[in-house]
């Protein structure tokens, strides 16, 4: 009985412990992005459709295209960041132009994984009307800056210090990938590390 007693008092302990675990998670993800534990490594999944401050453009649902229709990235989430040169831009700059933006770190195993294909995709189409915006998410300048010299990587990179940015696109996992269009609308956008193909596709099917 009193063995029976033990193994219970046991499991329920356990339980509590996990929801307090999965709850503090949950909410410090939606604050900002950090470095998971050394024994605890980010796993890289499918690229699925991402949370977003406005409705994909390519939706068929009429509410969706309702509220696409009214709230424009550009003017009504604006950002301005620092790039590793120092300067400053900005995402309502890039009207007319089709962006990439990825939200990425890099201690994360996905992130660097599609960092290959980010910078093939930039080499691709860097003299065309396309802006890859990779914005780095909590990290210093120099850690940021010693990561893309050593894989010689040529894209825009712009620093999020304080991860402000990301909350602000409801970025809760990396990397994440908005795909806006010319108007400053987004059509599209996923988390998890998307292969090359499937950003060409992104790509081309922004107006």
């Amino acid at each position: 009985m009193k063995k029976s007693i033990i193994i219970w008092s046991t499991a329920i302990i356990l339980v509590i412990i996990a929801v307090y675990v999965t709850g503090s998670y949950n909410a410090k993800s939606n604050i900002a992005i950090d470095p998971p534990p050394q024994n605890q490594q980010p796993e890289q999944t499918t690229p699925t459709p991402t949370p977003s401050p406005t409705t994909a453009g390519n939706s068929n649902d009429p509410e969706n295209q309702q509220e696409q229709a009214k709230t424009n990235l550009m003017e009504d989430y604006d950002f301005e960041l620092e790039d590793l040169n120092g300067k400053k831009v900005a995402l309502s700059e890039q009207k007319g132009k089709k962006v990439f933006l990825n939200f990425w770190a890099t201690w994360c195993p996905p992130c660097k994984a599609e960092m290959p294909d980010i910078e093939k995709l930039y080499q691709e189409t860097k003299d065309s009307g396309l802006v890859i915006l990779a914005v780095n998410v909590g990290e210093d300048k120099k850690t940021v800056q010693d990561f893309i010299t050593k894989n010689k990587y040529n894209f825009p990179v712009l620093l999020d210090v304080k991860g402000e940015i990301s909350q602000l696109y409801q970025v809760t996992g990396i990397p994440t990938s908005y795909f806006i269009n010319t108007n400053g609308f987004l059509d599209d956008g996923a988390t998890g590390a998307i292969p090359f193909e499937s950003m060409k596709d992104f790509v081309n099917n922004l107006e």
